[in-house]
């Protein structure tokens, strides 16, 4: 085998372990695999020509630089991913405070809402405040339970609402994708470790609690 045949088969080795990323969808599951490639085909480099150097000053030369380039790669492909999850650990604080704010905003103003309004109506039209509420929000109450907000539908957040008594009503908030605090949390839409909020409204005001 001539030295740029071994050398053009390294290079589809390391190609070839670097795809893997396509594989598992994850860039850095290739990136490790084509440095895996990498250091096998620098020992099989170090075996095919550096072993057969006569000098053995040239061949400790050789090899601490195949040591140090492999040692720096490695430590700066570690910082990188250490920084990378870093990042994305601080994309998810930031989305997950972005929900919490959008979704607090849209329960407790519309539950804040349907209080006013029944204590707007005269007192002998009080009924009760599940009565102001389906008056108020009619066309926003799905049979199943759900909630059409008044913030557009982003595909993460749903919002479902409950009658618990005439003088209480619950709106709950979860996500689709957005991690919550903890990872065994259960979901009102069954899945598990999501973000989800509440709103509770009775005649002494609205209370909000961050379940998850």
């Amino acid at each position: 085998m001539n030295d740029l045949l071994f050398l053009i088969l390294g290079s589809l080795f390391v190609m070839a372990a670097f795809s893997l990323a396509l594989l598992f969808q994850n860039l850095w599951t290739g990136f490790f695999a084509a440095f895996i490639a990498a250091t096998v085909w620098l020992w099989l480099l170090d075996m095919r020509r550096v072993s057969r150097l006569q000098d053995p000053g040239k061949r400790k030369i050789v090899r601490a630089m195949f040591v140090f380039l492999v040692s720096v790669l490695l430590g700066v492909s570690v910082m990188d991913y250490k920084r990378s999850v870093n990042h994305k650990a601080q994309l998810t604080d930031i989305r997950t405070t972005i929900i919490h704010s959008v979704s607090r905003i849209e329960i407790e103003n519309s539950l804040q809402l349907a209080l006013r309004h029944f204590y707007s109506l005269p007192s002998e039209e009080q009924t009760s405040i599940a009565d102001a509420f389906r008056d108020l929000f009619s066309d926003r109450l799905n049979e199943d339970g759900s909630w059409i907000p008044d913030i557009p539908d982003d595909g993460d957040m749903q919002f479902r609402y409950a009658i618990v008594s005439p003088d209480s009503i619950v709106l709950t908030v979860s996500t689709n994708f957005t991690r919550g605090k903890d990872p065994q949390f259960i979901n009102t839409n069954q899945q598990t470790g999501l973000y989800q909020a509440k709103a509770v409204l009775t005649k002494r005001g609205v209370q909000h609690v961050r379940e998850n």
